[in-house]
C-alpha cells in the first residue's frame, strides 16, 4: 500500500480545489487554460503564488486589487497585463524565476534544471531528489517537462507517494486540463527517481500516456534572501 503526501495549503468548498491564499482565506487556485488565456508555464505560476498565500485568485483579474499591493501589482504588469508575457512557445523555468524575484524584490524563487553540456545544471537523480524534499515539506513544486516528441509543458507538484523499482509517483494540477468534481489533482507523473542516465526520457504520464524528462522545478525559497534593489517605504513583502 502507497501512502500519498500532499502540501499543506489544501482545502475544500463545495467540492472544489481551493487554498487559503494572501488575504487569510479560502480563494480558487485552479486555473484552466482559457480562463486568463495564455501559456501552461504561466497558469502554473500563479497557481503556484496561490498556494504559497502570495496571491488570491482575484487578484489575476482585478486590477483595481493590484494597486493596494506592490507585489500584486507587480505580477499583473509582469505577467498578465495586455498578455505581456504571455508566449505561445512557451518559456522556460529560469526566465521564470528571474521576472518573480524582480516583482518580488528579491529573491524569491530557486531555479533548477538537467541540461546538456551546462556548468550550473543538476544531475536528474538531485533534481529529483530536490522535488522530494520540497514535498516532504508538504510546499509545492513547479516542474517542467519535454516529450520525447520533442514539445515541452509545465505543470504543478502537489504531492507523491513512493512506488515500487524505484518509483516515485507525482500527483500534479495541469492547467491544459479540466479539474472535475472534486477532484484534488488531474496528472500523474511518474520519475524513474534512481536513474542514473540525465539524458533519456524514462520519465511518464500516467494519463496520456506519454514518455516524457522531468528537467526544469521552480521552488520558493524557504528563507527570503534580500538581494535586489528594495526600498521598505515604498514597498511591503506581501506575508
Amino acid at each position: 500500500m502507497f501512502t500519498p503526501k500532499f502540501i499543506k495549503n489544501i482545502c475544500f468548498k463545495y467540492y472544489q480545489l481551493r487554498a487559503i491564499g494572501r488575504s487569510g482565506k479560502s480563494t480558487r487556485v485552479f486555473a484552466q487554460q482559457g480562463n486568463l488565456d495564455g501559456s501552461c508555464c504561466i497558469y502554473s505560476l500563479m497557481m503556484f503564488l496561490i498556494f504559497y498565500k502570495l496571491l488570491d485568485w482575484q487578484d489575476l483579474t482585478d486590477s483595481e486589487r493590484a494597486t493596494q499591493n506592490p507585489f500584486v501589482e507587480s505580477i499583473q504588469e509582469e505577467f498578465l497585463s495586455s498578455l505581456k508575457g504571455y508566449c505561445k512557445g512557451g518559456h522556460n523555468l529560469g526566465e521564470i524565476s528571474e521576472r518573480l524575484n524582480r516583482c518580488y524584490g528579491c529573491n524569491l524563487s530557486d531555479y533548477y534544471h538537467v541540461t546538456p553540456n551546462c556548468l550550473s545544471s543538476l544531475s536528474r537523480r538531485e533534481l529529483h531528489r530536490k522535488i522530494k524534499a520540497k514535498l516532504d515539506k508538504r510546499m509545492p513544486v513547479m516542474l517542467a517537462y519535454r516529450k520525447e516528441k520533442g514539445s515541452g509543458h509545465a505543470v504543478l507538484a502537489i504531492g507523491y507517494c513512493k512506488l515500487e523499482k524505484d518509483k516515485l509517483r507525482l500527483f500534479c494540477l495541469d492547467p491544459s486540463k479540466e479539474l472535475r468534481y472534486a477532484q484534488i489533482w488531474n496528472l500523474l507523473i511518474d520519475l524513474d527517481f534512481l536513474t542514473l542516465d540525465d539524458w533519456t526520457f524514462t520519465d511518464h504520464t500516467c494519463y496520456s500516456d506519454e514518455t516524457i524528462i522531468v528537467d526544469e522545478i521552480l521552488l520558493i525559497k524557504d528563507s527570503i534572501e534580500p538581494s535586489l534593489p528594495f526600498n521598505p517605504a515604498t514597498t511591503k513583502i506581501p506575508f
